[in-house]
């Protein structure tokens, strides 16, 4: 699974974007406790 097909899930999940530094993207959800850092891979 690649990040692009990872995101997607998270935010189905209802996972939302909080913040991107360089090239992480950080998720958190509005009842879900903890975050979730997701590394952005070029290929």
């Amino acid at each position: 699974m690649n990040s692009k097909q990872l995101i997607k899930r998270l935010e189905a999940d209802g996972w939302e974007l909080r913040s991107v530094r360089g090239s992480h993207h950080l998720f958190r959800h509005p009842t879900k406790p903890g975050h979730i850092t997701v590394p952005i891979l070029f290929s």
